[in-house]
């Protein structure tokens, strides 16, 4: 290897004259060395912490977004001072993949990069029982009676076990770490040096152990501590800024319930109110901002934990955050909107936290509506229920009825399949229809019907965007009563060849027949859901066609009626078509 020659230059040298070819190389080869040695030490100091120990702070939850399905988007903030553009906090949050990132609130500081590590850590605590006293305090003077003897043993012992994690014979400092895994005191054995020599004593066949001065309480166990280090920047050295962590995680869930008032003989408006139930079971809450979304979120990963995490599951462990398998569970937490109660021209008593015709703060989010409450303290753990809104909504009774159709229409059939009569008079509900007028979507949630303070029965309020009407069932009724009569009006055998099935084209008549056993005037609701293409409806019916399956040989129709009802009995005609399978 050739040697490289140091660079001097000499007080007297004139550095006007041009330098020779060889130092023109040497001088080259010594700036990118230096400029190496800069860059590496330059990437070395920007990519992790410094071996000095960045300063710690505790953010608290500021703003939080809880949405029904038991997920919350979560804001935490805490003040500190960085050093070297570094500060840690071990409040790691629990998050979905691609949902974790770092901010700041204060100007012009920006939050650059987030380093999530284990480190070791060591905690001090109180012994728990003899087998860790007897650890902790190995070398020290003893007394011990055991089980099998009257005889007293007294000198210094030495502790046999494979859990010992200091050397034999040390007596040093005030603690000794031990491992943090479940104690058995069969795996110790003391050696007791006495006066006449050594005895080796099982543990576990101790009667008493007297110590001669006092023992030691406390032990040490090593821990693995998890931390989420942020690195930012724009600040000057020494001040203190605001860094932030934010996160959709799991734990929070909001649970919607109303409580409707009827109002009027019969009935012209209802007090509509929305309660919100929140169960906190991820972390302390003070004095935050909470978002109360109403809508369908869409969050693609969000059974996937960030590699932030630095866990391996979410928080949430209360049966509140499991998907059941009760159908009216999943409904709350999702947005389902009932068949038939919907316009067919639309495009516990509560706590009284705000008076009648008010509602809090709510904002709308593109597809999404927010609910917003301020200073709201909730513990981990700790459950409540908040008034989102109270107001007065135009209301009228009607008689609801809501025929579906036979399951298996396509199944395997003959002329005998479609049944003659049906008996759903038990299907006809006294209901009440509500305008939402209010400006907002009513989330799916139960219902509790009240007149004058005496229950009335409770139901489900399906999803109801603003200015549309929605129907919520009260009780069975029992002054208006019907019957629903399928007839076969003709068939056309082997109509159609499909996936290696012959199907029939059946045309079948059905005829409703209402009752009114009432002494005035009703509102009758009726839809009927049908598997086939409806050829003719009488009075007025409106018809409409659901075509998610374009595969099926079957369209299916739903038929509706918005009738009044004068006293006495009225009948509905419709006929339909459709092909069943041979």
């Amino acid at each position: 290897m050739r040697n490289i020659r140091p660079l001097f230059i000499n007080p007297g040298t004139d550095l006007t004259t041009k330098p020779r070819r060889h130092d023109q190389a040497i001088l080259l080869r010594g700036f990118v060395v230096v400029w190496l040695v800069c860059l590496c030490l330059t990437s070395a100091a920007d990519g992790q912490p410094s071996n000095t120990q960045p300063p710690s702070f505790k953010p608290l939850i500021k703003r939080l977004a809880v949405f029904k399905n038991g997920y919350v988007f979560t804001y935490r903030e805490g003040d500190v001072r960085p050093e070297n553009q570094w500060a840690y906090t071990t409040d790691v949050p629990a998050g979905v993949l691609g949902a974790v990132w770092g901010y700041s609130p204060t100007p012009r500081v920006r939050v650059t990069q987030l380093l999530a590590s284990e480190v070791e850590a060591k905690q001090s605590s109180r012994v728990a029982g003899l087998e860790e006293l007897l650890l902790v305090n190995e070398g020290a003077q003893v007394r011990i009676k055991t089980d099998y003897s009257d005889k007293i043993l007294e000198g210094t012992y030495i502790v046999l076990s494979p859990r010992r994690t200091f050397p034999v014979g040390d007596t040093t400092g005030r603690v000794r770490e031990i491992n943090a895994v479940e104690t058995n005191i069969s795996d110790l054995d003391l050696a007791l040096r006495t006066e006449t020599g050594t005895t080796v004593v099982k543990a576990s066949r101790i009667a008493y152990v007297e110590w001669v001065g006092q023992p030691r309480w406390e032990k040490v166990l090593a821990t693995k501590e998890r931390r989420l280090a942020i690195k930012s920047d724009n600040y000057r050295d020494g001040q203190n800024v605001v860094l932030g962590i934010a996160a959709l995680e799991r734990g929070i869930r909001w649970i919607p319930a109303y409580r409707l008032e009827v109002r009027g003989e019969p009935a012209q408006e209802a007090t509509l109110e929305l309660e919100a139930m929140v169960i906190n079971d991820l972390a302390d809450i003070t004095d935050a901002e909470m978002f109360f979304v109403v809508g369908v979120p869409h969050f693609l990963f969000k059974e996937t934990l960030s590699p932030l995490s630095l866990s391996n599951a979410f928080a949430g462990v209360s049966g509140y955050f499991t998907s059941g398998t009760n159908q009216f569970s999943n409904a709350i937490m999702t947005q389902t909107a009932r068949m038939g109660e919907r316009a067919a021209g639309d495009g516990g008593e509560a706590s009284a936290m705000i008076p009648e015709d008010q509602s809090l703060p709510a904002m709308s989010v593109d597809e999404l509506f927010l609910y917003r409450v301020d200073k709201i303290a909730l513990k981990k753990g700790e459950r409540t229920s908040l008034r989102l809104f109270s107001q007065t909504v135009p209301c009228r009774e009607v008689f609801e009825w809501t025929i579906l159709d036979a399951a298996g229409t396509e199944a395997y059939s003959t002329e005998a399949s479609v049944r003659s009569m049906q008996d759903l008079s038990r299907g006809i509900w006294y209901a009440l229809k509500l305008k939402n007028g209010t400006g907002a979507p009513w989330t799916t949630a139960p219902v509790l019907s009240f007149r004058d303070w005496k229950p009335l029965g409770q139901d489900m309020l399906t999803f109801t965007p603003a200015g549309t009407d929605t129907i919520v069932r009260v009780t069975p009724a029992t002054e208006v009563v019907g019957t629903h009569k399928l007839e076969e009006k003709g068939r056309v055998r082997q109509a159609i060849r499909e996936g290696g099935y012959e199907y029939d084209l059946v045309t079948v008549e059905g005829t409703i027949s209402v009752r009114n056993i009432k002494k005035q005037p009703i509102n009758v609701v009726i839809t009927r859901t049908l598997t086939g293409e409806t050829l003719e409806i009488s009075d007025q019916g409106n018809v409409s066609r659901e075509g998610s399956n374009v595969q099926s040989i079957n369209p299916r129709s739903t038929i509706k009626w918005d009738l009044n009802l004068s006293p006495g009995e009225k009948q509905l005609r419709y006929v339909y078509k459709v092909y069943v399978r041979r």
